[in-house]
């Protein structure tokens, strides 16, 4: 039962995502209360801890991507829900094979507009500007390297933004399928 409206409440918020590039509360705050109401049914005060638990855990995952603007108060909401619904392995695995996913979409959404190349460039470059602050010896001689092309290709917003609903929507499916398991082990 918490599977089914966990993927309702995905379904939902994928669509009203990829109309409106909105997220509604009302769904999210239905999606909450039915998953705590769930909780208390199926387990008691136990059910209804890891209910809680789950939306806190899904909504602290998504938190720093949001606060540092990668994406929208939706998403970690939506993630948040569906904790509250499944549980923090439920969120979990939703956000593990949905991150997955997004990349896949990203990239795939990147190449069709050619930013692709760009993009990873700068990844690349951000990627071991942070690990030359965190190891100055080790990475020294790669930064000598690669900062005059952080310089020389500065890389503004990428222009490219998705319904990250999406894919949070397509990683509950995988999980569920999965029996919330990592299949690549």
């Amino acid at each position: 039962m918490q599977a089914v409206a966990a993927l309702i409440t995905a379904a939902l918020a994928t669509w009203y995502d990829s109309t409106t590039r909105r997220v509604p509360n009302r769904l999210i705050a239905i999606a909450i209360a039915t998953g705590l109401a769930l909780g208390i049914l199926t387990g008691g005060l136990r059910g209804l801890g890891e209910s809680v638990l789950g939306l806190f855990a899904g909504g602290a995952v998504l938190f720093v991507p949001f606060a540092l603007g990668w994406m929208g108060a939706g998403d970690v909401k939506l993630l948040a829900a569906i904790g509250a619904i499944l549980g923090p392995r439920g969120a979990a695995y939703s956000i593990l094979y949905g991150a997955i996913v997004g990349g896949i979409i990203s990239a795939v959404a990147l190449a069709r507009r050619r930013r692709l190349g760009v993009t990873f460039m700068a990844v690349l470059v951000g990627v071991l500007g942070f690990i030359s602050y965190i190891i100055p010896g080790l990475v020294g001689r790669t930064m000598r390297v690669v900062r005059p092309l952080e310089d020389a290709m500065p890389l503004p917003h990428s222009g490219v933004a998705i319904p990250y609903s999406a894919a949070i929507g397509i990683g509950l499916v995988i999980a569920i399928a999965t029996g919330f398991s990592l299949v690549f082990v």
